[in-house]
């Protein structure tokens, strides 16, 4: 047995090391559709996990300890401090987000009021020499440098925060608690808590955020259990407060959340360019496999066995898959360690990072072997069925692949491997799984496309000789029509869906700033400055454009009766349950509003407490109406009936409540108000004369925002557009490759149109139709996939409109047309000038 092993492995090796030492030019197609996928994927999934490994490591430091008490508005007494030293080290953080006034100029920021002992965990630097005992001392701030670039301030200016005017000292250049800056609503500034109780801006009912870090020798505090018992114990010791706790996974879930969406895209392209990739690897696999049937004939001859020559290309294939995948390798890793310095302004947890994950390059490399794998199958097991008898009877051998029940295994086997492999490693496998179902369905329509071509060209009888060779060369066997429609048309595919994604979501956008966002966005409105704010909107714009609303922060914490349990509360309105959210009352209903069931109460409404909530809330909490809601506010619990509910769009920056009660209720407890304000103009002038007249009030432009959350859009764009374009260069290089593979064929077919008459007008005549043949089908079901998948992703982030864009689809498909009449003249171009006599001399 060992003998006979040793023999079959040694024949199988010698057969494949002499196919790697002579045969390198065949495989350059297969090899560079190879490296193209494995760098797409081992990138992607190495800064995914460069970013996941860094956030859990650093969990501890990004948190400011083992665990956080949250509180809103009103910050801890001294009792309940005391409670929570009793669980280790403590440190007191406060942020709030307010105007910072120089001169007549005011711009919005962040404020972070921190305390001696901050922070518990990591290290905070300034760009001063001066002490941090100095730097905060008679009301001296620190500052993130772009605010002075911004208001072109120095070290030693002041500034008017709130009621106080302060010196800037220093400014900030590492900030170990600050883990994402993908969306700032204004530069930091930091501060001592006595600077901050001065400025008056911490008031008992604003919206600022208390938090209490916990650092415990033991780290006890770090599982969720024991977050619950202190979370119980703080709720029975202190029931008045609406206390959050959380570790530093919570912290940051959001970050994650963003991120693992951002590279499910990426990841999804990725995959695109890997399946566009398996494409060229089968045209390639075939064409290679092709050149070499008489040498398994010989072979055979010889007395090889078929079980010895599987053995011998098995290798051959799995040692190109693995030396391809080892350059891929490489390429990511030198691409890894370059983006992520390039990250780190944007995510600065990332700073000074340079190891690289050995996983998602292993991975990679594995999707490499089940690629080639997959796609070479068909090819490889059709050659290896080859009679040397049919061979040595013809000057060539034409190798056409064989679907049989062996085959169709083999591919469901790796198919299988690959499906399972994805799910099991992709940071959402619910998107993965409808990507995956997407795909399969566009490779099923595209395979169909396919067969009704070839149904159709079959009968069709052109009497043009340069018409009829063009139909033919859509069915012949060996016709590369399959392979063009799939590659071009999953590439097509894919840009379409990112083309018409991003052109909507920009749509949007701008749709946003022109018809329904306001203009301003007030906050931390206090009770005294209400009449006064209204009068001065009433001078710029009508009472029609002005909405004010009363706001309280209260928490969820019952559902019929009984405490919430997050686990029974739907994914995507988990949030509603986490923390406190803002409840505002009315008796009228907002303008802005639309009732999907149940009704508004009377205005004259006088009764037991009545609450209107999002529509999402009903299906995802196991609401009907009729079923009660219990707030708790400042310590007190409010039972209310639910009412109605509302459809809630929070995209468009106008003011809207996910909870709302009758009047009457909240009136008692102390409140901020919101409001908002459309202008036609004199907008600067407005901010100029709230922020004298009324200090305190927080402004934001609504336009600034919406241009941020435009940036962060083509920023997301230019990475998808990067995979996009390396997806769109496999489908060119297997377009290439298809086209040359069939040049010799299409050479005496034409060698002998010419020794029959046709010109050279013909030919060319004949080779533009047949690619715009091809063209005009891929294009129309690559636009068609391609909008409906763009439609889906569309309808996966709730927007609540689609436009199909037909003239930005229309010049996509013209671009492909040309794309590849281009690539077909510049591979063929031998036949446009060759002379039959060379061609048919030998024969």
């Amino acid at each position: 047995m060992g003998n006979w092993f040793m023999r079959e492995a040694a024949i199988a090796l010698r057969l494949a090391s002499n196919e790697l030492r002579y045969g390198w030019r065949h495989f350059k197609t297969l090899m560079a559709c190879l490296i193209l996928g494995v760098t797409v994927m081992a990138s992607v999934n190495s800064v995914g996990a460069v970013i996941e490994n860094t956030l859990r490591d650093e969990a501890k430091s990004l948190l400011g300890g083992d665990v956080e008490v949250r509180l809103r508005g009103l910050a801890a007494t001294e009792e309940q401090e005391q409670f929570l030293e009793q669980y280790g080290a403590l440190s007191f953080v406060s942020t709030l987000r307010t105007m910072l006034y120089v001169d007549d100029e005011a711009t919005l920021v962040e404020i972070k009021a921190v305390d001696a002992a901050y922070p518990l965990v990591g290290e905070l630097v300034f760009n001063t020499d001066l002490p941090r005992e100095s730097l905060f001392e008679d009301n001296g701030v620190a500052v993130d440098e772009g605010l002075l670039t911004q208001l072109d301030l120095k070290i030693g200016d002041t500034v008017r925060l709130g009621q106080s005017e302060f010196v800037i000292r220093g400014t900030i250049r590492k900030e170990p608690d600050r883990a994402v800056q993908i969306l700032s609503f204004g530069p930091r500034v930091m501060m001592s808590h006595a600077s901050l109780d001065a400025s008056g801006l911490a008031s008992s009912v604003g919206l600022t955020d208390h938090r209490y870090r916990i650092l415990s020798s033991t780290s006890k505090y770090i599982d969720s259990s024991a977050q619950k018992k202190l979370q119980q114990a703080l709720d029975e010791a202190f029931p008045q407060q609406s206390w959050r706790v959380s570790g530093g996974d919570d912290n940051n879930r959001m970050v994650r959340r963003f991120i693992d969406q951002l590279l499910s895209f990426i990841t999804l392209s990725g995959l695109a360019t890997f399946l566009i990739a398996g494409i060229g690897i089968a045209s390639s696999a075939r064409n290679y496999l092709s050149k070499k049937l008489e040498t398994i004939a010989i072979v055979k001859t010889l007395g090889a066995s078929q079980r010895q020559v599987a053995y011998g290309y098995t290798l051959t294939l799995a040692a190109v898959a693995v030396i391809s995948g080892i350059i891929g390798v490489s390429i990511a890793a030198i691409i890894v360690l370059s983006l992520i310095p390039l990250l780190a302004p944007v995510l600065p947890v990332l700073k000074g990072q340079t190891g690289l994950p050995l996983f998602p390059m292993l991975l990679a490399l594995w999707y490499g072997v089940l690629i080639t794998f997959l796609f070479s199958i068909p090819a490889l097991y059709s050659a290896l069925r080859i009679k040397p008898s049919l061979l040595f009877r013809a000057r060539s051998g034409t190798l056409l692949v064989q679907h049989n029940k062996v085959v169709w295994v083999l591919i469901a086997l790796f198919s299988t491997l690959l499906i399972l492999t994805l799910l099991n490693t992709a940071q959402d496998p619910t998107f993965m799984l409808g990507a995956i179902l997407v795909i399969m369905v566009a490779f099923a329509v595209f395979t169909l496309c396919h067969a009704v071509v070839r149904k159709i060209a079959q009968h069709i009888r052109p009497r043009r000789p340069w018409l009829k060779l063009a139909i033919r060369n859509l069915h012949r066997p060996g016709s590369t029509a399959g392979t063009v429609i799939y590659a071009i048309g999953i590439s097509l595919m894919v840009l379409i869906t990112l083309l018409l994604t991003e052109a909507n979501m920009q749509k949007r956008i701008t749709t946003l700033v022109e018809d329904k966002a306001p203009s301003l966005f007030l906050i931390d409105i206090q009770p005294y400055q209400k009449e006064a704010l209204e009068q001065l909107l009433h001078e710029y714009t009508s009472a029609e454009n002005i909405m004010i609303y009363p706001m309280i922060r209260g928490m969820i914490t019952q559902i019929n009766g009984e405490p919430v349990d997050i686990n029974q509360i739907a994914p995507d309105i988990r949030w509603a349950v986490r923390g406190d959210r803002g409840v505002s009352y009315a008796r009228s209903l907002p303008e802005n509003a639309t009732i999907v069931e149940g009704e508004w109460w009377p205005q004259d409404y006088n009764g037991p407490p009545l609450i209107s909530v999002d529509e999402r809330f009903m299906e995802g909490m196991g609401l009907d109406i009729g079923s009660t809601l219990t707030l708790t506010i400042l310590g007190e619990d409010i039972t209310a009936t639910v009412a109605s509910a509302r459809d809630i769009d929070y995209t468009t920056f106008q003011m809207n409540f996910s909870l709302m009660l009758t009047p009457g209720v909240l009136e008692d407890f102390p409140s901020t108000a919101l409001a908002t304000a459309y202008l036609d103009g004199g907008e600067d002038v407005l901010v100029k004369r709230i922020a004298s007249e009324l200090p305190g009030i927080t402004i934001i432009r609504t336009g600034e925002v919406l241009d941020l959350v435009l940036d962060v859009i083509q920023t997301i764009s230019l990475a998808l557009r990067v995979t996009v374009c390396i997806s769109l260069f496999a489908g060119l290089l297997v377009l290439i490759s298809a086209l040359n593979a069939t040049v010799q064929q299409r050479l005496y077919d034409t060698a002998v149109l010419k020794v029959l008459g046709a010109s050279k007008g013909d030919i060319l005549k004949s080779c533009t139709t047949e690619w715009l043949l091809l063209a005009a089908v891929t294009a129309v079901i690559a636009s068609g996939l391609g909008t409906f998948c763009a439609w889906l992703i569309n309808d996966h982030f709730r927007a609540t409109s689609f436009d199909a864009m037909p003239e930005l689809t229309l010049l996509t498909l013209v671009g492909c047309g040309i794309v590849i009449l281009i690539t077909g003249y510049a591979s063929n171009n031998r036949l446009f000038n060759f002379r039959p006599s060379s061609m048919l001399r030998n024969d």
